[in-house]
């Protein structure tokens, strides 16, 4: 495929008048940056589901129908939380008029592995009696970033299962107690890290990893299946909902008061754990374009979908982070957006600078988010030719038909075709 079949630049007609910066396709449509509505296709999120058993196989879950239908029945359940919301805005939030949004427009795609690791296994190894997943020195730090590394496994955010050892040994291997309540160590806990720039140095940089430590699930199932005799559903739903909670934290959400009974993020266990704030769903969709340690983890084809979703800007705007885009970004007359780190654009995204409208890409990059190193881009320029007939799509007209792009000092833009003038 051709440099210029991958990117073009466009200047359209001087009745249209506006700039295109096309990623094999455009679409216009209006934003609202970071909420979503009923019309967008929701961010398919990769999570491994990590089962640490002994290194005998056992401990843990099985790779068996039985358990197997458990995680995934326990998956949907996390899906459902994030899909099937119930309205409580007025209830917690009276008088602000907050629009509701059932869906919070989140999918999980996940990934079950089986582990084998003596130490890993028993969280009794863990020295941190809560079992939170420090940004480093960690008792997991060594599996996690093996998993991570590891080019035949998924780029996902990772959700290890672990168990008590002692636990264990006493109540399945032994049989001397049925005792789960005040012998488990961690009891269910599940604790996770929340996101950040440059957590970890070194190798990982600000793409590292993510994780989530959730501890004797499959303890309390084995309890409950043979000792009280419950069926599996019951805990289907409590531990789809604490993960939902968790990723949650992942995700860049704080806890919420007690008192919220159906607040996904209410501090203590429990409660319906069915609703999010219109707040939390946009910053949940916020975290994923500005933290490189999330947008990692969402596959490169994915966009919102909709022509709700572009992100129009009408006034003067200065992108200094580097962001991700799931959606179009078309720049209004009278606006200038001036860019300084790093966009990455869907493979079927567009910037669009209208007529009397402004791009300054100061040092900045802008490229589609599936394609590899900046050095290996080429930038062909091309001439407008001077007809009163309509281009041909890959051409492009004088300046004074479109809006205005500057590109300074060793700005990039993937490919691109540019005009008479390109550099500022």
């Amino acid at each position: 495929m051709k440099f210029r079949d991958i990117l073009r630049f466009i200047l359209v007609s001087a009745q249209v008048g506006m700039l295109v910066l096309c990623f094999n396709g455009m679409v216009v449509a209006q934003h609202t940056p970071y909420l979503p509505d009923q019309s967008y296709n929701p961010l398919k999120v990769n999570v491994n589901f990590i089962i640490i058993q002994r290194q005998d196989g056992s401990g843990n879950f099985q790779d068996n129908p039985a358990d197997l239908d458990f995680l995934h029945n326990m998956i949907n359940v996390t899906n459902s939380v994030f899909a099937n919301l119930t309205d409580k805005n007025e209830e917690y939030y009276p008088g602000q008029n907050l629009p509701f949004l059932s869906n919070a427009k989140v999918e999980i795609v996940p990934h079950i592995i089986f582990k084998k690791d003596e130490t890993g296994w028993n969280n009794r190894n863990d020295k941190n009696f809560a079992g939170i997943p420090f940004l480093s020195g960690w008792y997991l730090d060594s599996m996690d970033r093996q998993i991570y590394t590891d080019e035949s496994l998924p780029k996902a955010i990772n959700l290890y299962f672990t168990s008590d050892g002692q636990l264990h040994e006493q109540m399945v291997v032994l049989g001397t107690t049925t005792d789960y309540h005040n012998l488990v160590f961690f009891k269910q806990h599940a604790a996770s890290e929340v996101p950040a720039v440059n957590a970890r140095h070194g190798m990982l940089s600000k793409y590292h990893t993510m994780r989530c430590h959730i501890a004797n699930v499959w303890l309390k199932l084995w309890w409950k299946r043979k000792v009280l005799l419950e069926p599996d559903w019951t805990m289907e739903y409590e531990v789809g909902k604490s993960i939902a909670h968790e990723l949650g934290h992942l995700m860049g959400l704080d806890h919420t008061p007690d008192n919220q009974l159906h607040a996904l993020m209410r501090t203590r266990f429990g409660g319906f754990r069915d609703y999010m704030s219109t707040r939390e769903i946009a910053k949940i969709h916020q975290t994923f374009g500005l933290y490189p340690s999330l947008w990692q983890f969402v596959d490169p084809g994915v966009t919102y979908g909709s022509q709700a979703a572009d992100w129009v800007i009408t006034n003067d705007e200065e992108w200094k982070w580097s962001r991700r885009l799931y959606a179009n970004v078309t720049v209004k007359s009278g606006a200038t957006l001036t860019i300084t780190g790093e966009v990455l654009m869907p493979p079927n995204g567009s910037i669009k600078v209208d007529q009397g409208a402004t791009l300054i890409l100061d040092g900045a990059i802008v490229r589609r988010v599936n394609t590899s190193a900046v050095g290996s881009f080429e930038i062909p320029h091309e001439v407008a030719e001077n007809s009163n007939n309509p281009p041909a799509p890959n051409r492009v007209l004088p300046s004074e038909q479109a809006g205005t792009v500057l590109l300074r000092g060793n700005a990039w833009i993937e490919a691109a075709i540019l005009g008479p003038s390109g550099k500022d």
